[in-house]
């Protein structure tokens, strides 16, 4: 009588760990999946991001002074955007503030912290990499090839959490237009983790190969604080 009562705890207990651990999601299209996300991306009011750049260097400007590392800061809908950018040059790791809103931008001197607007199309404007037109949103939409959905993972920022994980290539064209160069232009790998129930989307990873070099440049681009939404105004600009 006792074992068949431990033998009826075992199975209840083994019932409730299974219940209470993390539910892999239903089924889904590729196609379905990306679609539900984009419309998801371009309803929010706004999020916060991390642009991480490792293996091979990307340049900022045309002299390769300047290699871009990282970006972190809050984008807010539709067209305003905040970030801290970490800029590598030689024997020197720096940071400037950037803030964008519409095509109007600005960024803190590399060599004095002053902040100057610049002109459209110059710098690292943050709010055009998630601008519902032409940022991430829509290239996610009509540039992505080849997508198959992949077994449902974990990541380690969401313990206990599966989310839907995507692979395919990302056509480079738009890219290199929206990021002024940083990205692209050939056909690169890309890796897309969304959550199943939300349909928010968590991370990108985007693999450029070099032919001519050893290493690739990878671009990981994290987002949560969804519909966050942060005060950006114009910054103070000393009169010339």
């Amino acid at each position: 009588m006792k074992n068949r009562l431990s033998l009826v705890v075992i199975v209840i207990l083994v019932a409730l760990a299974a219940s209470c651990g993390p539910r892999k999601p239903p089924d889904l299209p590729a196609e379905e999946i990306i679609n539900r996300s984009v419309e998801r991306m371009k309803s929010l009011k706004g999020f916060h991001f991390l642009i991480d750049r490792s293996g091979e260097p990307a340049y900022l400007d045309a002299a390769e002074q300047f290699a871009f590392r990282r970006a972190e800061g809050e984008f807010v809908s539709p067209d305003k955007a905040i970030a801290s950018v970490r800029i590598i040059t030689p024997g020197v790791v720096g940071e400037i503030q950037a803030v964008g809103i519409g095509d109007r931008y600005w960024e803190t001197n590399y060599l004095t912290g002053n902040w100057e607007e610049l002109p459209s199309g110059m710098g690292f404007n943050p709010a055009v990499l998630f601008d519902p037109e032409v940022g991430l949103q829509p290239i996610l939409q009509s540039d992505l090839s080849e997508i198959t959905v992949l077994d449902p993972v974990e990541i380690e920022e969401l313990p206990d959490k599966f989310l839907y994980h995507l692979r395919g290539k990302i056509a480079g064209e738009n890219l290199y237009t929206m990021s002024y160069g940083l990205m692209g232009p050939d056909t690169m790998d890309v890796e897309i983790w969304i959550d199943p129930n939300s349909f928010d989307v968590i991370r990108v990873l985007i693999t450029q190969l070099h032919p001519e070099k050893t290493e690739p440049t990878i671009w990981q681009v994290d987002f949560w604080n969804f519909d966050k939404v942060v005060d950006i105004e114009p910054p103070p600009v000393a009169a010339p």
